[in-house]
Parts: C-alpha cells; structure tokens; sequence
C-alpha cells in the first residue's frame, strides 16, 4: 500500500510540474514586462527633463541653472508653464480654487526656481 501511495504522489507531483513551471514562467514574463515598461517610463521622463533644460538654455542660456530647473520641476510641467507660474501672481492662477495637488505642483515649481538660484546656478 505504501508503495502504491509513493508512486501515487510521484505521479501527481510530476503531472502537477508542467503546472507550476508555466505559472512561473508567466510570473517572469510579467515580471519582465513590468521591468521593460518601467524602463519605457524612466526614458520618457529623461528626455523631458532634457527638453525642459534645453528650453531652458533657449531663454536663459545658463547650463547649470538651466539643468537644475530641468531636473527639479515637476514632471507635469514643462518650462512654458514654469515661466507662466513664475510671472503669473498666485491670485490670477486661481491658486485658492485649486486641489491640494494642484497647489504642490504650484508651490514645487516656484520652489525650484528660489533651489536653482539658492545654489548658484544662475551667476
């Protein structure tokens, strides 16, 4: 009987194998899909922040305050809408309607601005 039981669960255990060896190999898959989209998304953030240095250098023409300012805005906002929230009093912006997200936003990219010239940058 306990013969009979071990190449039972022998059976089983190896009949079961091609199971748990493709749930695995779709969890690296998908693994490997997540890596790849992460890595998509990084690249995409990198060459944003690459033209928001670059028009940066356009309008100012100071590689490191330009590059701080490309590297600290928000990722939702390019340098138009930087220069616009610089020069646009808090009041016309509607910053008292705004979510509280949208203020971060706001009150980030203004505190980049004072970062960037803090440091330096922009003699």
């Amino acid at each position: 009987m306990t013969h009979r039981l071990l190449i039972f669960l022998f059976c089983v255990s190896f009949a079961a194998s091609p199971a748990f060896a493709q749930e695995d190999l779709q969890e690296k898959i998908r693994l490997l899909e997540q890596q790849i989209q992460e890595i998509k998304t990084q690249k995409l953030l990198q060459k944003a922040t690459q033209e928001k240095s670059e028009q940066c250098m356009k309008a100012v023409g100071r590689e490191k305050f330009c590059t701080c300012v490309g590297n600290g805005l928000p990722r939702e906002v390019n340098f138009e809408q930087y220069v616009h929230t610089l020069v646009t009093p808090k009041e016309t912006l509607g910053y008292a309607g705004m979510t509280q997200e949208q203020k971060s936003v706001i009150d980030a990219t203004i505190a980049v601005r004072e970062k960037c010239v803090e440091k330096g940058f922009f003699n």
